[in-house]
């Protein structure tokens, strides 16, 4: 029986990672899935959805370690992520090094790590680990994983890191710190994995420069390919009871703070938009990046029946599956509407970067307040006049999503199942 461990940290990771724990069950394999977070993720739906597939086992590491331990994990993940300075002052840091070295922190990981591959995989078997894009900046502590994949690489098992994002911006400059084009160093740490996945070439690139090309995989995109698609909308909350049914609904999805965005002309955006009778604005901030300060002064200064935030609670694709139209600063949830052929505006102009969706889809590209005036009035003139040139949307499709094809989640499966047998072999 092929096994696998997959450890899954925050939302990302479940958008991207659940889908192939679903395919991984349905084609009769077994799985022990490892919630390595301490906020709800465990309530979350598609959690609870996993859990009650067969072969799989999901464990909670609040509930997997000491009220001791927990303390330890979370002390040592907040302060090897405060290395840069992020959270802790760098004296602090050297202090946590003369109480925390390296040879204590490596008998912590060790026996956390021998525990989860105990329980995840039987004596003298071999399997495949699972974690996903693991960097310099993530918050799970880059010691406590490649402790793991040390550990199970001697155990005969095989590493793999699959996506958390499907890369909405074509540029490369896309952070507010980022000023120079070329390799960088937090994907240096890929090559600790046997292979990496990512669902199209703008993901793969970042990893060329300090891997093996044989490494990397690039199998289309296991969030929004058809088949989860229709899994997930079987799946959804109810969604929320709005009123002014007869409206056309716009939903604006924003980014987290790290990405330059121009409050600005935002601000002007929401107030043009919500002039036409017919249209009710709903703005999504980020999920980890909640009503954000400047949207908060915006939100101050428009007061409207038309205007509403929807909920940190509130799933994205819930929202999506509701709404008549999207307004997009170069966001991977916006991928869903084009799928399912929702329209989408993608709004360039109002932040510093250059969206995968308006490189492949030019009748989608906003380029000033006038391309959102005119669309928008066009959408709410004749909601059924088609948007999107066909050719535009595939060819968007068949380099973002669907790469090669449609059938993604199968060479997920695949790629995991194939390298279990080969562990196996190995081990023999």
């Amino acid at each position: 029986m092929r096994q696998a461990l997959f450890f899954l940290r925050h939302y990302n990771d479940i958008d991207h990672i659940v889908p192939v724990i679903y395919k991984w069950s349905r084609s009769g394999f077994r799985c022990t899935v490892v919630l390595i977070s301490f906020s709800s993720i465990a309530r979350d739906y598609r959690i609870q959805f996993i859990a009650s597939l067969a072969g799989v086992k999901v464990l909670n590491i609040q509930n997997i370690l000491t009220t001791a331990d927990q303390c330890r994990f979370r002390f040592l993940s907040l302060a090897l992520y405060g290395h840069s300075g992020r959270y802790i002052s760098h004296s602090l840091y050297h202090l946590f090094e003369v109480f925390w070295p390296v040879r204590t922190r490596m008998q912590f990981w060790d026996k956390l790590a021998t525990f989860l591959l105990k329980t995840a995989f039987p004596p003298d078997s071999a399997g495949v680990v699972v974690f996903d894009w693991v960097s310099q900046k993530s918050t799970l502590p880059i010691e406590f994983v490649r402790h793991v994949l040390a550990l199970s690489r001697k155990q005969g098992h095989i590493s793999v890191s699959l996506p958390h994002g499907d890369s909405p911006h074509y540029n490369e400059l896309i952070r507010n710190h980022e000023f120079h084009v070329g390799p960088q160093a937090k994907y240096a740490h890929s090559d600790m994995f046997d292979y990496i996945v990512c669902p199209n070439e703008l993901c793969a690139k970042r990893y060329r420069p300090f891997i093996d090309e044989a490494k990397i995989k690039i199998l289309g995109s296991p969030r929004y390919n058809d088949e989860w698609l229709n899994v997930l909308h079987r799946l959804l909350p109810p969604p929320v009871t709005r009123k002014h049914q007869q409206k056309i609904y716009i939903v604006f999805f924003l980014r987290k703070k790290e990405f330059s965005l121009f409050w600005d002309e935002i601000q002007r955006v929401i107030r043009m938009v919500i002039q036409f009778e017919n249209i009710r604005l709903i703005i999504k901030p980020h999920t980890r990046d909640y009503l954000q300060t400047p949207l908060k002064q915006i939100l101050r200064q428009i007061q409207s029946s038309r205007l509403e935030v929807a909920q940190d609670s509130e799933h994205s694709a819930s929202l999506i599956a509701s709404a008549d139209m999207i307004i997009d600063v170069a966001t991977s949830v916006a991928f869903e509407a084009v799928k399912r052929g929702i329209p989408v505006l993608s709004a360039d102009y109002l932040h510093a970067g250059y969206s995968a969706i308006s490189h492949y889809i030019p009748e989608s590209a906003m380029h000033c307040r006038d391309d959102i005036y005119h669309a928008v009035r066009s959408f709410a003139e004749n909601p059924h006049r088609p948007f999107y040139d066909e050719r535009h949307r595939a060819d968007f499709i068949r380099h973002m999503l669907d790469v090669p094809d449609k059938y993604v989640l199968e060479r997920y499966v695949g790629l995991l199942a194939g390298h279990v047998q080969t562990a196996k072999k190995l081990a023999a």
